[in-house]
């Protein structure tokens, strides 16, 4: 069977800097040289190597290259990955600028952006060419900033226009004032919240509001720096990608695809918000090992989160969890997995929305981890908190000359402003829907939501909202 084949294309100081953590810490786990490309003594990498690197020459000289296409407008972060990854990356897909964005979405997706597509879009040809099997793209990217908005939003409807068949999945890292100070990054992150609900297959929300405060509590730094928010990230990507490019007895690959199909129940609900186990500091996580059931308890812990909201008290829409590491509690896990299922707030018409992955290889801080992806109805509370702030600006149009000068309208900016509404509602109706549902399961009055056989009735969730609506 092929190995499916994944691209990771990072945009934005963001995304540049979280890619840079993420492609050092799968080749430490793969056996590669994070400078130099190669192996010890010449030896093939651990795992599935080929569904993130090409090979470079044969035999024992040759080198692995990792599948990445790098970008910003300005050229400060892209430099700086020049200088401190040695030879890893192919040169010709380090791409940037010099102008940058100046922190405005309209110049990354109407101005400078549409300048630099073409070269972008070239070297992803490139790179989908050099597949065997093009099992998915990874777009890294900051939704706050210019880059990582505009040209983020450019990039992935272009990737969508043009191969419509390849699985995309846009890992956004939600802005937070605790971190940023840039007054326009609700603006930004509403217009590329249009994107990401129409041309992104899937969306993973990593929250700088709950990141900065789980590298507070739980790691007990002060003032957490944007390199510690980005490494909690790198966890939970290595987690989420270790299915990808290891198998072994207990594991079979799980593609982008096919985790894409498990999470996403329906088309327009597909922002997906993530947890990592265990979150102890990275200096003491060989001596502060947590027993499994302990992990499995903090992985579903509201407080554990890595999106500013409480998943238990919303509605778990689809769930997979990852666990990685020694299998000598396999038995234990499936134990308490299964019970932790029982107790949580499922919605009714997926009732079996609940994928488990093992894969024996652990990763480079923990003997043992674990990744909960979950589609829950709790995100729309995080979306409607970018909203709010985004409401608090328009309402005096500040700054919105900024957009206005470089060719946007206000009529598209209240379009896209409705089309956010339009995506916490259908979450809402969700929420509302299996709620309902539960109630009048359990109380006999009004129809029934369960054929009379015991199964789910047929209707839809666009069922649901169009009856909403």
């Amino acid at each position: 069977m092929k190995v499916n084949n994944v691209i990771v294309v990072s945009i934005g100081q963001a995304g540049n800097q979280i890619a840079a953590s993420f492609w050092k810490t799968i080749c430490q786990e793969h056996g590669i040289d994070p400078l130099t490309g190669q192996t010890a003594q010449g030896q093939d990498p651990r795992g599935n190597w080929s569904a993130f690197f090409t090979r470079l020459g044969e035999g024992g000289g040759g080198s692995f290259v990792p599948r990445a296409v790098m970008v910003d407008l300005e050229p400060s972060v892209i430099e700086n990955v020049k200088a401190n990854s040695g030879s890893l990356f192919n040169p010709a897909n380090l791409i940037s600028r010099t102008e940058g964005a100046g922190g405005n979405f309209a110049v990354g997706y109407l101005g400078a952006g549409r300048e630099v597509l073409p070269e972008v879009m070239g070297r992803l040809d490139t790179e989908i060419d050099k597949c065997d099997n093009v099992g998915g793209i990874i777009v890294l990217h900051a939704t706050g900033g210019g880059s990582g908005s505009g040209f983020g939003s450019l990039l992935i409807e272009s990737l969508k226009e043009k191969h419509p068949e390849i699985p995309v999945l846009a890992c956004a890292v939600l802005p937070s004032p605790q971190v940023s100070s840039v007054v326009t990054e609700p603006y930004n992150t509403v217009f590329t919240l249009h994107t990401l609900r129409r041309s992104a297959d899937a969306c993973l929300i990593f929250d700088n509001e709950a990141l900065f405060e789980l590298a507070h509590r739980k790691w007990n730094i002060e003032s957490p720096t944007v390199d510690d928010l980005n490494l909690l990230i790198t966890e939970a990507l290595a987690g989420l990608t270790a299915s990808m490019r290891f198998s072994g007895f207990l594991t079979v690959e799980i593609s982008l695809r096919e985790l894409l199909t498990n999470l996403v129940p329906q088309p327009s609900l597909h922002f997906l918000m993530c947890s990592f186990a265990p979150l102890t500091p990275p200096d003491r996580s060989k001596f502060e090992e947590l027993g499994i059931e302990e992990m499995i308890k903090s992985l579903f812990d509201n407080g554990s989160v890595f999106a500013a909201c409480s998943p238990m008290e919303g509605r778990f829409l689809s769930t997979a969890v990852l666990y990685r590491g020694i299998m000598d509690d396999k038995p234990q896990a499936d134990s308490a997995l299964a019970a932790m299922r029982e107790s949580l707030p499922l919605t009714y018409w997926i009732p079996t929305a609940f994928k488990i992955g093992y894969v024996e290889q652990c990763g480079i801080s923990h003997r043992k981890s674990m990744v909960l992806l979950a589609n829950n109805t709790e995100i729309a509370r995080v979306l409607d908190r970018i909203c709010a702030n985004f409401d608090k600006l328009w309402q005096r149009k500040a700054f919105a000359n900024w957009y206005l000068n470089e060719g946007m309208s206000e009529e598209q900016i209240n379009a896209l402003r409705a089309s956010a509404q339009e995506l916490i509602q259908s979450y809402q109706v969700a929420e509302e829907s299996g709620a309902k549902a539960k109630v009048q399961d359990t109380s006999g009055d009004s129809p029934r939501t369960y054929t009379e056989d015991g199964r789910a009735s047929s209707m839809s969730l666009r069922d649901l909202v169009d009856r909403r609506r």
